[in-house]
């Protein structure tokens, strides 16, 4: 192959030995401007972590959760309103894009995807969260994601929880309970007061 290729260069078909020749420095060229992209990718892959949150998860509402408390967000110019995170009658989340934070003196960027097909007979599409990081080395992630759970726990603690049975037991997901006023009539709940009073002064009367 290589004598073949040598007698086209060096032999008299001008027009083939040039074009080939073209086609090699061509090639080289498409071959090098390709090496930079790879050599970055492979850079970030051993540079980076990452972690995803989809919103089949019970997960995804904690994430939610998690960024009300956080400062950063505040500072963000692309925001969703969302109702359906309990106590917050309404809330701005970070948007469909690219977010950058700071945590524990680390750049995240978090970005939000959602798909432009919907799924399933209620015509829902798909959401999910990436985070990403550098380093190696996972435990920082799992700190990271302590935090996000103990910031549900300590929100879970504040307010009722409803669930449902189909076939087992699953919590609803942003549930928010009613005020008792909207649930109970004056008058009712003037009597529903009185008779817990009434009931908690026997209970001390017969406790003593």
């Amino acid at each position: 192959m290589i004598e073949v290729l040598k007698r086209i260069l060096n032999g008299q078909h001008q027009f083939a030995s040039d074009g080939l020749l073209l086609m090699v420095i061509g090639g080289m060229g498409v071959y090098m401007r390709a090496i930079p992209q790879k050599f970055w990718g492979w850079f970030v892959g051993q540079t980076t972590m990452t972690i995803t949150v989809k919103d089949d998860d019970a997960a995804f509402v904690w994430v939610k959760e998690w960024f009300l408390g956080q400062r950063f967000l505040t500072r963000i110019r692309r925001v969703d309103l969302d109702t359906s995170l309990g106590r917050e009658q309404h809330a701005l989340v970070p948007a469909q894009g690219s977010h950058w934070f700071w945590y524990s003196g680390r750049p995240f960027m978090v970005e939000l995807y959602r798909s432009e097909d919907a799924r399933g007979w209620s015509a829902k599409r798909t959401e999910w969260l990436t985070f990403i990081t550098i380093g190696r080395r996972q435990s920082f992630l799992k700190k990271f994601v302590d935090d996000i759970v103990e910031c549900h726990k300590q929100r879970a603690a504040l307010i009722s929880s409803l669930y449902i049975r189909d076939e087992y037991w699953d919590k609803v997901q942003g549930y928010s309970p009613r005020l008792l006023e909207s649930v109970i009539l004056t008058e009712r709940r003037n009597n529903l007061s009185k008779t817990l009073k009434n009931s908690n002064v026997r209970g001390s009367v017969t406790a003593n």
